[in-house]
Order: structure tokens, then C-alpha cells, then sequence
């Protein structure tokens, strides 16, 4: 029996028509540790965001643009239908049965979530039941441990700011609500607010923990306790601790005169049903870490910047080796990414990479969230295009850059789509915008030249980045939906700045750099372009660049050679020399 089955039999079992499963954990991560990974489970689907919905009889998984063709590979297309995640509202309207019973685990969905799916279920007159406990945790044979790494202080020297006066700030905004507590379940703000972090999500410094702010000058923390036992009581000046399963308990012993601050989009539903039940009243705002976490100080920028420089030089070592010393048909997508490892472990406050590397050529290129495995590992030929989207977690700042270059000689076509990417990059690298402008503003600035020809990708342009945390960091972002997770673009934020095109079975392209939003007059704000590493010329049809492109790409070539050239060898320099001469 396989896993599908087993847990279409548990339905079965116990009454349930439906079962909705997000892929997330208790914390509504994107990234996530082994154990959370349930949807991998029941599916084989390994992307980062998708939803299942399991019948008794049938199954659907919800995917979005960079993961259609991944979804069609890995999930058996015998028990699973696949749709895009915008179908996904739409598509329950249409295939809940009424009166049926539909299963939610109250730890995976948002109140947000809950409300979207409630409205569908009364509209169908189903009924929703909340489970004590997933199916796949209780089917789940030699499911992974939760994982209990240790906890390490990270240094005043990189974050900037004390963890008192972190707190001082949340408990300001907490009088400010009227708010007597407040739930913290994303990871990256309690590793935020206390300068924690850990190692129990591979490539983003977290620990699984849940907080809550109160007016006191303490912070509640839920956690094992085994994670915290060797920090020598500088944790205690500022948390109570508790273990990491007594938060529930601590809730309901709650005055029901409290007040209670949760995040509609962040908290998991099951701390507002506990609320609820133990008559404590519920405030709606948003987790008061977001954007004080987003909005970077001058330490923490300044660190991006070192980190992004180190991260540079490791990048055009990479891009020489590939451009100048490979022997191609004896190099592949893994021996690729391990050498770009090999070079960025040994930088100056290395931590760990920020995600697995895309390292992908020809057709895999296609593919925006390509992840290499044994099985699917191709071959470098000649007149390939190969892309390589990677970073790095550094003690002073978080990277991530993509590169797309030729080997060889590149097709017409390849060198017009290279150009408008490049074009639709340059345009978010130099435009201006008034502060609080939102992502989905600028976003058309990156699609438009190749919209002209009736091209486009189907995925963002831009996310946020932490400081060494998630490599994905709310609210900020540049993308098409005009969403719940849009959120304004502020002084002090970093953002990727990545647009591409994918030729299904052919090639892919993307050309990215991080990017600081900057002050530039009192009511506008632009961008600094922080990642440094050549863009490759032989991709570039200069005709289609038109002078103030021309210009930013000669003054951004000229930046890269002199940052980096005195950290390279004779060879190397010589090689970055010739390839950021201006072109005209």
C-alpha cells in the first residue's frame, strides 16, 4: 500500500471525506525540517510550496509556475491530478461534496487560511473537523525526530542591535495595540528579536521555538530545553523558559481578561482556537517583528555588503574555472556545484549555503527550481547554456546570485531572450519609486521587454533577504500577486532582483543580484546593487540595449572588476579584465 493509500484508508476509518494538508510545519514555514515534510511524503513532490487535497478516492496537488514540470515528474500521475496553486480556492468551490467532512490540522493553516477554506465549506454546506493529530504523523513509519540543534547568540557586532532593545521596541508596539501578549511563531522573527540562531532547518540558522511578547521585560520562550542548556544564562536576562510543548497550557492558564496579539497570516489557527475555547479575547495584528527585521541597520547593511563582496569573489573564480579550465563533457551539474562550494566554504565568516544550489544546464535549466540529484545530474556540451543559482550564509549577511553563461557558441534566440532579462534586470536595478511603494508596482518594469514578444516567467522578480537568516524574508518582495504577503518596500531593505525566461526542454536564463533600497530624495527611495560578479557578454546583443542600459551595465562592470580584482589571481584578473571592458 502506498502512502496515499494508507491515508485514504485512514479517512475512511474515521469518517472524513476530505484532507487538506499544506506544505508547512507548526511554525508555517517555508523552509522545513525533515519530519514537516508530509506532502513530500504522501506525494513525492519535493518542492517548496504545494498543497494537497486527499479523497477518499482521488488526490489533487496545488503547485505553482516553478514547480509545474517538477510536479509532473516526481508525483504518479496514477493517484494525483495536478493544478496551479491559483486554482486552488476555485477548484474546492467546485469539488467539495456537500454535507461531506473535511479534515484540517489546525497547527498547518493561518486564520487566514481557515477563513478562505470556511467560507467554501458553508457555501457547500460541508463541515470542517479540526484533527488532534495529522495522519501522516500517525502513518508515518521511522518519520524523522523534530530536530533539537543547539542555540548560539548571534554577536551584537553583526546584528546591530541589543536584544533589549528589541524588546523595548515589540512592547512599545504592544502598548500601542492595547495588547497584553503576543503569539511569535515565525522562526526568523524569535531568532530576530532574541539575536538567536541554530541549525535545525539545513541552509537557514533557525531553532524550532515558539514565543510570546508580553509587557513584561521578559520574553515567554517554549523550547527544548536540551538546545538552550550551554548558553551560560545570557538567554535568562531576557526569556522565561518553557518546554517547547507547555505553550498550549501556558495559553489556557491566561487571564481571560488578556488580550491576545496574533497574526492572521503567520500564527498557526490552532493558538487562536485555544483563545477561543478558553474565552481569552484575540487581537488581529500584524507579527510586530516583520518590519523592524526587514528594515536593515547600518551594521547589518554594511555586513551585506562585505558578505556580498566575499561572496563575489568565489562567484568569478567560479565563472573563470567554468569559462577558462573545464574540460566540458568531463564536468557535470554536481562536480559544478561542489566546486563552487569548495570555494565559498573557505571565505572569511562562512556559515553554511542558504539553499541548495541550482546547478543546472541545457533542459534542466528550464526548470526556475531545479535541484541536481544523482539521477537527473547531466552532462556540460558544447553551445550549452548553464545556470547556476546559489548562495551562502555568512555570520555578517545572507547571498544568493544566479548566473547564466554560455559554453560555446549561442544561438540567436538565446542571446535575444539573454538581452531582455538583462533589460528587465537593469530596469528594477535603476528605478525610482516612492516610499511604501509595493512590490507588485514594480514588478511589470522587469517582464515588460519580454512581454514585447509575447514571453514571460511564472515566478517573482524579487524576494526579501535576511541577515544571516531566511533566504526568503517577508514582507518584501517584487511579483505579480498584489497579495497578502506584498508588502511595502522600505528604506533599509534587501531584495533579490531576478528576472528570467525558461524554453521548456531547452534552456533557462536568470540574472540575479541582491539589491538594498535606498534613500533618495524625502519622499523616494532606489536601489544599490550589492552582488558582484560578471554578466556574460557573449550572451549580450548590444543592439537591443539602448543607452542608459548600455551605461549601467559599462558602470556595473567596471564596479565588479574593482572590487574584486585584487582578491583574484594573475590569470583570473587578466580574464575579468577582458570580460567588464565596456561595450558600446
Amino acid at each position: 500500500m502506498n502512502n496515499l493509500s494508507k491515508v485514504q484508508q485512514w479517512l475512511k476509518n474515521n469518517n472524513i471525506d476530505t484532507f487538506i494538508l499544506f506544505r508547512t510545519d507548526e511554525f508555517l514555514s517555508e523552509y522545513i525540517a525533515p519530519y514537516a515534510e508530509r506532502l513530500k511524503w504522501i506525494s513525492n513532490f519535493s518542492g517548496s510550496a504545494g498543497r494537497v487535497v486527499i479523497g477518499q478516492t482521488a488526490a489533487t496537488i496545488f503547485v505553482d509556475g516553478r514547480y509545474t514540470i517538477q510536479a509532473h515528474e516526481e508525483v504518479d500521475l496514477n493517484y494525483f491530478s495536478i493544478e496551479h496553486l491559483t486554482n486552488f480556492h476555485k477548484w474546492l468551490k467546485n469539488n467539495l461534496k456537500t454535507k461531506s467532512t473535511i479534515g484540517l490540522d489546525p497547527h498547518l493553516h493561518s486564520k487566514n487560511d481557515i477563513e478562505l477554506i470556511e467560507k467554501i465549506v458553508d457555501r457547500v454546506d460541508a463541515k470542517i473537523k479540526y484533527l488532534n493529530r495529522n495522519p501522516a504523523d500517525q502513518l508515518w513509519d521511522n518519520q524523522p525526530k523534530r530536530p533539537y540543534s543547539k542555540v548560539f547568540q548571534h554577536a551584537l557586532k553583526y546584528s546591530g542591535r541589543s536584544v533589549e532593545k528589541k524588546i523595548l521596541l515589540m512592547q512599545s508596539i504592544l502598548k500601542s495595540n492595547q495588547c497584553d501578549y503576543y503569539i511569535l511563531s515565525s522562526l526568523d522573527s524569535i531568532a530576530w528579536l532574541l539575536n538567536i540562531r541554530g541549525n535545525d532547518i539545513l541552509y537557514t540558522p533557525l531553532n524550532l521555538a515558539y514565543a510570546i511578547i508580553t509587557q513584561d521585560k521578559k520574553i515567554e520562550l517554549f523550547i527544548d530545553e536540551r538546545k538552550i542548556k550551554d548558553l551560560n544564562g545570557d538567554l535568562n536576562k531576557f526569556s522565561h523558559f518553557h518546554s517547547f510543548e507547555s505553550i498550549q497550557d501556558f495559553i489556557k492558564r491566561l487571564s481571560s481578561k488578556a488580550i491576545v496579539g496574533i497574526d492572521k497570516i503567520r500564527t498557526p489557527f490552532i493558538f487562536e482556537k485555544i483563545c477561543r475555547e478558553s474565552f481569552i479575547k484575540i487581537k488581529y495584528f500584524e507579527d510586530p517583528c516583520i518590519y523592524p527585521k526587514a528594515k536593515k541597520n547600518e551594521i547589518e547593511l554594511q555586513g551585506a555588503r562585505h558578505a556580498n563582496i566575499r561572496d563575489g569573489v568565489s562567484m568569478t573564480k567560479f565563472l573563470y574555472w567554468l569559462k577558462n579550465n573545464i574540460i566540458v563533457n568531463e564536468t557535470d551539474e554536481i562536480k559544478a556545484a561542489k566546486k563552487l562550494f569548495t570555494l565559498r566554504e573557505n571565505n572569511n565568516l562562512f556559515y553554511s549555503s542558504s539553499f541548495e544550489t541550482i546547478s543546472a544546464i541545457n533542459q534542466n535549466a528550464a526548470l526556475p527550481h531545479y535541484r541536481v540529484t544523482k539521477k537527473t545530474n547531466l552532462p556540460f556540451k558544447l553551445s550549452s547554456i548553464y545556470l547556476v543559482d546559489s548562495g551562502a550564509q555568512y555570520l555578517d549577511g545572507t547571498t544568493d546570485i544566479t548566473r547564466t553563461i554560455i559554453l560555446g557558441i549561442p544561438s540567436k534566440e538565446q542571446k535575444d531572450r539573454f538581452t531582455r532579462v538583462l533589460k528587465g534586470h537593469i530596469a528594477i536595478a535603476t528605478c525610482t519609486f516612492e516610499e511604501g511603494t509595493k512590490g507588485s508596482f514594480l514588478d511589470p518594469l522587469a517582464r515588460k521587454s519580454l512581454q514585447e514578444i509575447g514571453c514571460n516567467y511564472d515566478h517573482g522578480t524579487g524576494h526579501g533577504i535576511g541577515s544571516f537568516l531566511s533566504v526568503h524574508e517577508e514582507p518584501q518582495r517584487i511579483a505579480k500577486s498584489k497579495g497578502l504577503s506584498d508588502g511595502e518596500i522600505k528604506e533599509g531593505m534587501i531584495l533579490s532582483n531576478e528576472p528570467g525566461f525558461y524554453k521548456k526542454d531547452e534552456y533557462g536564463i536568470r540574472i540575479e543580484n541582491l539589491i538594498i533600497a535606498k534613500r533618495k530624495s524625502r519622499t523616494h527611495l532606489n536601489f544599490e546593487t550589492i552582488s558582484w560578479a560578471p554578466i556574460d557578454i557573449e550572451l549580450i546583443e548590444t543592439s537591443l540595449l539602448d543607452s542608459v542600459e548600455l551605461k549601467w551595465l559599462n558602470w556595473y562592470h567596471r564596479k565588479v572588476f574593482n572590487k574584486l580584482a585584487n582578491q583574484l589571481n594573475s590569470d583570473e584578473r587578466k580574464w575579468l579584465e577582458k570580460v567588464t571592458l565596456p561595450l558600446n
